[in-house]
């Protein structure tokens, strides 16, 4: 190890690999050097970043185009503020009225409570009868319900991004009509429980 020393502050991630204790052994190409020490609370959530980096990856955000987020705890509230900075509007959906309050703070457009809302109508109106261009679900769930929410919400040919642990269960019938593309995202991206790249830099 030629890039870090003794004393020096670091990110890093891997499940089971960079876990809460007084010692971990993390392979270099899952470290990274903090430079700034007065940075070391952002620089805490890197793994989280970059698992919400990854969902708007996949979901391949234009500038301009409507995103509904599904789930608005950590990642979901990270999802959002990456997706305004990609000039989109943004709508939030989550059954906790305090997280949607944050939500609209951080930025998002609209906020619908999933228990008291009828998130399709509510959506179809917000979006001018349209659908959103894709939605990203970083809920974790048992049900697929929350994924059928997303396919009625999401405009024909529009995209559908699975960031959080939701039960894949749902109606075959919108997903087919509107053809919508239906992706999942995987963790923090590329080289993810890929022990090649995470262990051996491949």
């Amino acid at each position: 190890i030629d890039s870090f020393q003794v004393g020096d502050f670091v990110a890093c991630a891997g499940a089971g690999i960079a876990n809460h204790a007084e010692y971990v052994s993390v392979p270099k190409h899952l470290a990274v050097k903090v430079n700034d020490k007065n940075f070391l609370k952002e620089t805490s959530l890197t793994t989280i970043g970059a698992i919400a980096l990854q969902g708007i990856r996949r979901a391949d955000l234009r500038l301009g185009e409507t995103v509904c987020v599904i789930g608005l705890v950590l990642i979901g509230q990270l999802t959002v503020q990456l997706a305004k900075l990609s000039g989109c509007t943004v709508f939030g959906v989550d059954i906790d009225d305090t997280k949607l309050e944050i939500a609209k703070e951080l930025g998002c457009d609209k906020v619908f409570n999933g228990l008291t809302s009828n998130i399709k109508k509510d959506i179809e109106f917000a979006s001018h009868h349209l659908g959103v261009d894709a939605t990203v679900i970083t809920a974790a769930s048992k049900s697929g319900e929350i994924i059928q929410q997303a396919m009625e919400a999401t405009r024909r040919k529009g995209r559908v991004i699975l960031v959080g642990d939701v039960k894949i269960d749902f109606n075959r019938n919108p997903f087919y009509t509107k053809e919508i593309d239906f992706l999942i995202s995987c963790s923090y991206g590329p080289g993810r429980y890929d022990s090649d790249y995470e262990q051996k830099g491949r």
